[in-house]
């Protein structure tokens, strides 16, 4: 089959770097013609690509919600319409309350609608699924993945005192990492804390924190150098609905996740096997103060931790589920 993926075309987005591209790719390795063509957020950019798109057997929109025009500029061209999400895409973070409102109305529809035609939809998480299940009656769950021979162990630190707490994200972000270290600063020295942003930290404990650039060529080595990796989610929809890559490749690199009891950490974490989950403030201190003084105990947790990614969500297990539901159209 001829295959077009229509993707963000921001090629650093986790869902580009850890789904669409990865699908795509394993369909061309399954047979397929597959083709990837990034589209802007920009719905004057996107028309005259999407005036010129191939004609293909089948049309997989990753991410993006189009007007009912876009939409049936597509299907004029493609024989089926796929729509692939990993995120709450019918609603924004709480942070930008200058938007919300107006904003968040007129996705709802678009989600809707968009959900409502596609031949198909595919979910990255139970949350997400359930959402399409109320507009559409064809939805599969398949996982975000990861590639598991890039993201691997590194070796552990062999001062016995040095025990690197880190968080890895988005600015925008940053706030819930602030609240875990509300719980985490007095513990400073036996604990060392690591950052990975965009931007430098400033917040509670900042004089703890050492801050270092996300960089895709230094990521994994930034991974590698932490032993608890921290996953607090707001409570706000968009937050919940997230797919999990940063919790994953925590886990792909022997990084014990330390993590909100909500949304997809409870999909990924098995409390007190691979990770932790935490209900209320004082067990983010509790569960990392834990992992810290027993270092038998972190290392069979980091194992386990790897072994959920290898065997539950790396490229070829996810991509084979993506594959299935593609190929039964």
């Amino acid at each position: 089959m001829k295959i077009l993926f229509l993707t963000p075309s921001d090629e650093t987005l986790p869902c580009v770097r850890f789904r669409a591209r990865p699908f795509a790719a394993r369909g061309t390795a399954r047979g397929h013609d597959t083709l990837q063509i990034g589209l802007s957020s920009n719905a004057a950019l996107r028309l005259p690509v999407l005036a010129t798109i191939p004609a293909a057997d089948i049309c997989v929109v990753h991410q993006h919600l189009l007007s009912p025009w876009e939409l049936s500029m597509i299907r004029r061209r493609c024989g089926a319409v796929v729509f692939d999400f990993d995120e709450a895409v019918w609603t924004l973070p709480e942070h930008e309350t200058a938007r919300r409102t107006a904003k968040t109305k007129a996705l709802a529809q678009r989600f809707a609608t968009q959900a409502g035609e596609a031949d198909l939809c595919v979910a990255g998480n139970r949350g997400l699924a359930a959402k399409a299940c109320e507009y559409s009656e064809n939805v599969r769950m398949v996982s975000t993945g990861l590639d598991t021979s890039v993201f691997t162990f590194g070796p552990r630190s062999a001062e016995p005192d040095c025990f690197q707490v880190g968080w890895m994200g988005a600015d925008t972000n940053m706030k819930p990492f602030e609240y875990c270290m509300e719980q985490l600063h007095r513990h400073a020295g036996i604990l060392q804390f690591a950052v990975v942003s965009e931007s430098q930290y400033h917040g509670c404990g900042e004089n703890y924190v050492f801050w270092s650039k996300w960089a895709p060529e230094q990521e994994i080595r930034q991974l590698q150098s932490m032993d608890v990796g921290l996953v607090p989610l707001e409570s706000d929809e968009f937050s919940l609905g997230r797919c999990g890559s940063t919790i994953l490749r925590y886990m792909a690199c022997g990084v014990v996740p330390v993590a909100s009891a909500a949304g997809v950490n409870e999909e990924i974490v098995e409390h007190g096997r691979n990770g932790f989950l935490v209900s209320n403030p004082q067990e983010w201190s509790e569960c990392v103060m834990r992992l810290a003084s027993d270092r038998e105990l972190h290392n069979s947790m980091r194992r386990a931790a790897r072994e959920t990614v290898t065997s539950q969500f790396d490229h070829g297990v996810v991509g084979q589920q993506f594959w299935e539901a593609l190929e039964s159209l």
